[in-house]
């Protein structure tokens, strides 16, 4: 075909109906991006679990680790993500009355979160089905309905941490001084240690001489 201006219009239109067609191709070729972790909330100070009966907590009871493995999954590039419990095999989703569950079916928008960073290398957790409700949990680890305004805005943050990392490990190090603030994945997020001001532990005691205070008598 030669190139006119009477002709350039339908050129112009063919090109941008290939572009599209190309973009829908390489977006059904994108794989998902899945990523495992558990779900450290700053209120509570514990991580995320889902029981087998569906029930969503962040408290300290005594169960096996694997009830804290979430995969966060983000299907091709979209900013809106899925968070499942992988041992309980659920969905973080909200109920009809905005209370956060575990549940065994996929409910669309109800179990799809917009995540959002803030202050200190935060996350929270927006639903996309409201964009004013956010997952989060009380001091007791106890879900916070979407329709609550938490007095402490700490309680909807989260911190993603790796499976394998051990929160209790890092609270006693953190307790005993113990600590190096470069390289704990911790304190390098959230800010706490010598950025916050907090007092370093001295590592070895001083010693204090009977005599530094007497006076020598011939």
């Amino acid at each position: 075909m030669r190139l006119t201006l009477s002709t350039l219009p339908s050129l112009l239109a063919v090109s941008a109906k290939l572009l599209c067609l190309l973009m829908v191709v390489i977006c059904g070729a994108v794989p998902s991006m899945v990523r495992s972790v558990r779900l450290y909330n700053d209120c509570s100070g514990s991580q995320v679990r889902v029981d087998m009966r569906g029930r969503v907590l962040a408290d300290d009871v005594d169960t096996p680790d694997r009830f804290r493995n979430m995969t966060i999954r983000s299907l091709d590039f979209s900013v809106k993500l899925t968070i499942f419990a992988e041992e309980s095999k659920r969905f973080l989703c909200f109920n009809q009355k905005w209370k956060l569950v575990g549940s065994k079916r996929f409910r669309g928008e109800m179990c799809q979160f917009y995540e959002n960073m803030v202050q200190n290398g935060y996350n929270r957790f927006r639903s996309v089905a409201d964009g004013t409700r956010y997952m989060g949990f009380n001091r007791r680890g106890k879900p916070l309905r979407g329709t609550a305004t938490p007095h402490n805005p700490k309680c909807l943050n989260f911190i993603k941490l790796d499976q394998k990392f051990d929160i209790l490990s890092h609270n006693m190090r953190m307790a005993a001084g113990m600590y190096n603030e470069s390289t704990d994945p911790v304190s390098r997020r959230t800010g706490y240690g010598k950025s916050k001001g907090f007092p370093e532990r001295r590592t070895t005691p001083r010693i204090r001489h009977k005599n530094h205070h007497r006076k020598f008598v011939k």
